[in-house]
């Protein structure tokens, strides 16, 4: 059962957010990042830019709310990838020093311009070659924590991000495939 109901838009409520995030590929699952904070890093990077907006839905009572990304790798790999997320995120109520900290975990669907290599465990099979794994089109899933800064010009918000592709356990490709980038950005709102 999916609890997700039609929200109230709040009247203070930001109207669109830009994001531009930078981050590293680590060779590291998902689980020891998020929770032994361990990392592999590779010399891979990516380069984003997100327009979000709130969502007209709450879930399990959470705003949420809408980001569409443009992303371009570089370093080992080379292309774009584009990306649709939803978010829900718990959120500016928290105040710790007087400075407002959110977090916020979003899922979507991620679309590569081409197959990206380092996603791909490979199998080498004889002298006919390689078996690539991966897909152009996967899963995404977003962890973030936000922070504000004692700016009032546009809202400026700090936040460090997992930038996350898989291929949810067997359902797009095998269960190895996919990718994480711990990445690092600022977000403002430009339009209020």
């Amino acid at each position: 059962m999916i609890l997700a109901f039609p929200a109230a838009h709040s009247l203070g409520a930001r109207d669109m957010d830009v994001s531009f995030y930078r981050g590293q590929f680590t060779s590291t699952t998902l689980g020891n990042i998020l929770l032994q904070a361990d990392t592999d890093y590779k010399p891979s990077y990516i380069l984003t830019g997100a327009v979000s907006s709130p969502a007209p839905i709450a879930f399990f009572g959470l705003p949420t709310e809408w980001e569409g990304q443009v992303v371009k790798h570089s370093g080992s790999q080379k292309h774009l990838e584009f990306n649709a997320v939803l978010m829900a995120r718990i959120g500016n109520s928290l105040d710790f020093s007087g400075l407002p900290i959110s977090f916020a975990v979003g899922e979507g669907i991620s679309l590569a311009s081409r197959n990206p290599d380092l996603e791909n465990p490979r199998s080498f099979y004889g002298m006919n070659g390689q078996s690539e794994y991966s897909q152009n089109f996967l899963n995404y899933l977003v962890f973030e924590v936000e922070l504000g800064l004692p700016l009032d010009a546009y809202e400026p918000r700090a936040f460090i991000r997992l930038h996350h592709r898989s291929g949810i356990y067997g359902t797009f490709c095998p269960r190895t495939c996919g990718s994480n980038y711990v990445a690092y950005g600022v977000k403002f709102s430009p339009f209020e």
